[in-house]
């Protein structure tokens, strides 16, 4: 189910991982769960509260909720309503001051720190600072600068991401306005120096992604690069000096705000969450009371949750919508057409 829901590879380790701490949570509450679909909305909200219990913070308990969520989701029960924040009244976490732009200064000195240890480095940050990429992205974009390149000299400022992107969903960044030649310089040195390393700016030493990121991420470990001032400080920078540049243009704040979780990556609709985080350090710039598209969309009811008696809690809920029934029998249909010829120990062929 979580191979289908999509995602990283991660993200898809991370969910199994979850649900297998819950199924072993609700087999401790006398509730061994054989199904998927077998769960109940008070065994995640005892899970969740279980959780809180154990001081877990805020930023890991949303995602496990979420892991569980997906799951359920897929097994076909919409168990959204039952572990929502607004409904158990949960802290959110707080995401502020994590990170800041960066001075020029700084990025110039952070430069000049890379180049003693790796060039390929230097190209990476540059590529993070000017576009806003993430690692992975700035990681894996080398056989797509040369598009960058033609794309930048037709006069064309959005730039496709279709390697790396988060969750495999390709993006457009933008070439801001006041750096195309900072921009421009930074891409051709890249193509220079990973031409003859097959379009590779990070090797590792088992030649796969994983190494590089690995050796990525040991070259930034020796640089001035943690707390606030990590790699993601190198996307802040962009960020602010996007938002700096439209605002002066003119643009509307929410257009702004719009546009530029557009070109981070996080879609048109994270507007409060990028004024919040990214912008932190201008938002005097924005207006005090700024109306958001999510901030007056209405909130639906909540849902009461009924109390479960305590002679209950050993009725199973027995969820079969059509969502599940459909993945239920295609998944019986592969696994009769896989066993056909096979023979299976009789352990096996009685499940």
């Amino acid at each position: 189910m979580s191979r289908d829901a999509g995602g990283s590879k991660d993200s898809q380790k991370h969910r199994r991982l979850h649900w297998s701490e819950f199924s072993r949570f609700a087999a401790r509450v006398g509730h061994t769960l054989e199904n998927v679909n077998e769960v109940e909305d008070w065994m995640l909200e005892h899970f969740v509260w279980f959780l809180v219990a154990g001081a877990m913070k805020p930023g890991t308990l949303a995602n496990y909720r979420a892991s569980l969520s997906v799951i359920q989701t897929m097994a076909g029960q919409d168990m959204s309503d039952s572990t929502r924040s607004r409904a158990l009244q949960l802290e959110r976490r707080d995401r502020h001051g994590r990170h800041r732009a960066r001075t020029q200064q700084e990025f110039n000195d952070l430069l000049c720190e890379a180049q003693k240890i790796d060039n390929g480095v230097v190209h990476v940050i540059r590529l993070m600072r000017w576009l806003g990429l993430r690692m992975r992205e700035a990681l894996m974009c080398g056989k797509s600068l040369e598009t960058w390149r033609e794309l930048i000299l037709q006069g064309n400022r959005r730039l496709p991401i279709e390697r790396g992107a988060k969750n495999g969903r390709p993006r457009r960044t933008e070439v801001l306005m006041d750096h195309v030649d900072e921009t421009l310089e930074a891409i051709n040195a890249a193509i220079d120096f990973c031409r003859d390393r097959d379009f590779e700016l990070i090797s590792g030493c088992n030649a796969d992604l994983k190494s590089a990121k690995s050796r990525l991420k040991s070259r930034f470990e020796q640089l001035p690069m943690r707390r606030d001032l990590a790699s993601h400080s190198l996307r802040f920078t962009y960020a602010v000096d996007f938002a700096n540049a439209a605002l002066d243009r003119g643009t509307p704040p929410v257009e702004v705000l719009t546009q530029l979780s557009d070109r981070l990556g996080h879609g048109p609709s994270r507007m409060k969450m990028i004024l919040e985080v990214y912008c932190w350090q201008i938002r005097h710039r924005f207006p005090e009371k700024i109306q958001l598209p999510s901030d007056f969309v209405p909130r639906a009811p909540a849902k009461e949750a009924a109390t479960p008696e305590p002679g209950d809690f050993g009725d199973k809920n027995r969820v079969s919508n059509e969502a599940h029934k459909r993945w239920t029998s295609s998944r019986n249909r592969r696994i009769r057409s896989t066993r056909e010829g096979k023979s299976y120990p009789k352990f096996l062929t009685n499940k």
